[in-house]
């Protein structure tokens, strides 16, 4: 949608300027993709900052899990974008599925709540386990989304005879 279509005080005119003066660079991109004809290199580009060097993503961008540490939730908000710009395939993904392997419960699936090494910053208050079990809600939506963009992996096999079991 070009910019000048939308009336000042439209609805997307007043969502447009909340998310530049609120959002951070990755849903400013976001938008702008969805909304203002933006390409989906810079969504990419601004998700590739919360990439960790062990192939999940991290940094908070799942807003409540802070700290630099890869985490499953973070996985699945990164497929979420991915799909959202019809990237959620090739070199990313395979690094992602990487990371999903390494992280994998013994009966297959992606724990609720991974831990992060002691002292790191979270917002999360519960305790969690050195071993938590796998959970459907955690791997449900990160196994849905890469059988919908046709993403072959040998984690996914396990992941998803996991989600038929739960």
């Amino acid at each position: 949608m070009d910019r000048s279509a939308a009336a000042p005080s439209s609805p997307l005119a007043r969502a447009e300027q909340f998310v530049w003066l609120t959002a951070r660079v990755l849903e400013q991109r976001r938008f702008a993709y969805h909304f203002l004809g933006g390409g989906a290199d810079p969504v990419e580009t601004a998700l590739t900052a919360y990439l960790g060097d062990d192939g999940g993503y991290g940094h908070a961008l799942e807003p409540d899990l802070r700290g630099p540490h890869s985490r499953p939730q973070h996985a699945a908000h990164a497929l979420r974008v991915l799909d959202g710009i019809g990237r959620c395939g090739g070199r990313r993904a395979e690094g992602l599925c990487r990371y999903l392997t390494e992280i994998t419960t013994p009966d297959g699936a992606l724990p609720a709540h991974r831990p992060a090494p002691p002292g790191s910053p979270a917002a999360f208050g519960g305790p969690v386990a050195d071993g938590p079990a796998g959970d459907l809600l955690t791997t449900g939506p990160v196994v849905g989304l890469l059988h919908r963009n046709d993403v072959w992996h040998a984690w996914l096999f396990r992941a998803t005879d996991f989600c038929w079991a739960a």
